[in-house]
């Protein structure tokens, strides 16, 4: 009679591994919910409905991912006490190492039922990137483009040895400070803001995003992009790709800009030459895609006909949804321009002047830009300021009006006629 109650007791406790599979709100058995981060880290919450009897019962949880960070893991169970975890590496083996195996003790305190277990954890071995192509409309000789069509994509790297598949899938874009591994407890790993398998995805691809200031625990520390759902990822396809956004029409607004330090002279080496150095290109531009874009590299085309080619790459930063973002293809061949510093020299303060230790810096500085191009263009020349022993300064003489851009830099914008060419002469004291 105590061998058979004995043998009675044992059945109960193992009768969660015999249960069989079911499905929650949709959701079968497994990955219900993937959130990856870029720097080679994801999150995983991986559920099932088990039939739990009344008391102690015990559960062999043997799909974590390989190389499960186990302090992370975190067990709710629906309508029952986590009482203990025990891990063993005795799983499935990948790359030579065999995988954890969560041993779970569960007090349900309740009548026999199904209960959802839920076990949410920290694995390395996915990360992702966004990278973006920027078409640029086509348009006369030298005249810029005035728009474009933008289009986004996300690659995702499988690198943990194993097929993954999910009910969900969020990227997440924006920093956050995860605690390292063999950091000692004493410093952080920032994050920063990014695919799967095309053939696997069963529905239309949506994109769904919080907005710039998504709140998480309180703090607006990032932005979850919504990937899809259904997505599974082969353990022998590494890379997959899928689109963010697709065909977004930009307005475009072209600057050219001409940018220095106060002691920086275009002149060729060894010697006083003057070496003309060609203007920063740069479109500006403002995130209408509705959603925060990743930061990402972006491969800009140029239209000629029905023939795009590559006419340059920038990278863009995270930039939240309405806001401005700029990209630059390089330096321009048409807008050209020289810059050298006339003179710089200390003087004697007067005896009314407040100068920082009795004298003052005064710097003169020639600028010249040169237009090749058949079309008019603007172009903004900054230019940083030489700080003294002190650190007011002012301008006191210049062929076009500028005005103070920073603490110690200044700006000023020019008109360069076709063909022609603008000089700018301006003196700075500082003092």
């Amino acid at each position: 009679m105590k061998k058979l109650f004995f043998l009675s007791l044992l059945f109960s406790c193992l009768w969660p591994l015999a249960a069989p599979a079911q499905s929650t709100n949709g959701i079968t058995n497994g990955i219900r919910h993937l959130t990856i981060y870029d720097a080679g880290v994801a999150e995983f919450l991986e559920e099932r409905t088990l039939e739990l009897q009344p008391g102690v019962n015990t559960i062999e949880w043997r799909s974590l991912m390989p190389k499960t960070f186990i302090g992370t893991i975190r067990v709710t169970a629906e309508g029952a006490d986590v009482t203990r975890q025990n891990i063993t590496y005795d799983g499935n083996e990948v790359r030579n190492e065999k995988s954890p195996v969560l041993h779970l003790t569960i007090d349900n305190k309740g009548a026999a039922g199904v209960r959802r277990i839920q076990v949410d954890y920290l694995a390395p071995g996915l990360r992702w990137q966004a990278d973006y192509s920027l078409l640029l409309e086509a348009t006369g000789k030298d005249v810029p483009p005035k728009s474009g069509m933008l289009d986004g994509w996300v690659t995702i790297f499988n690198e943990t040895g194993t097929d993954v598949s999910a009910g969900a899938v969020d990227l997440i874009a924006g920093e956050i400070a995860l605690l390292s591994e063999n950091d000692g407890g004493s410093g952080y790993r920032p994050l920063y803001p990014a695919q799967s398998n095309v053939g696997a995805v069963s529905e239309m691809v949506t994109i769904e995003a919080a907005s710039a200031t998504a709140e998480v625990g309180g703090l607006s520390v990032f932005a979850r992009i919504r990937l899809g759902k259904n997505i599974s990822m082969k353990a022998n396809a590494l890379v997959n790709r899928l689109p963010l956004v697709q065909r977004a029409k930009l307005t475009l607004t072209q600057r050219n800009v001409f940018e220095h330090a106060h002691n920086e002279q275009t002149v060729a080496r060894g010697g006083f030459t003057l070496q003309p150095r060609g203007l920063l290109t740069r479109f500006v531009t403002r995130n209408e895609t509705g959603i925060t874009m990743p930061a990402g590299k972006v491969t800009l085309y140029s239209r000629d006909n029905d023939l795009a080619q590559i006419a340059g790459q920038d990278r863009i930063p995270i930039t939240a949804n309405n806001a401005e973002y700029t990209v630059s293809p390089g330096r321009s061949s048409n807008l050209v321009g020289t810059r050298r510093v006339i003179s710089r020299k200390s003087v004697q303060c007067r005896s009314e002047e407040n100068c920082y230790g009795g004298s003052k810096l005064i710097t003169t500085v020639e600028i010249v830009l040169a237009n090749r191009s058949a079309v008019e263009a603007d172009a903004f020349v900054r230019e940083g300021v030489e700080v003294g022993d002190g650190s007011e300064w002012k301008i006191t003489q210049s062929t076009v009006a500028g005005e103070r851009l920073g603490e110690h830099s200044l700006q000023f914008k020019l008109t360069v006629p076709a063909g022609g060419r603008t000089t700018l002469t301006y003196t700075v004291e500082t003092k």
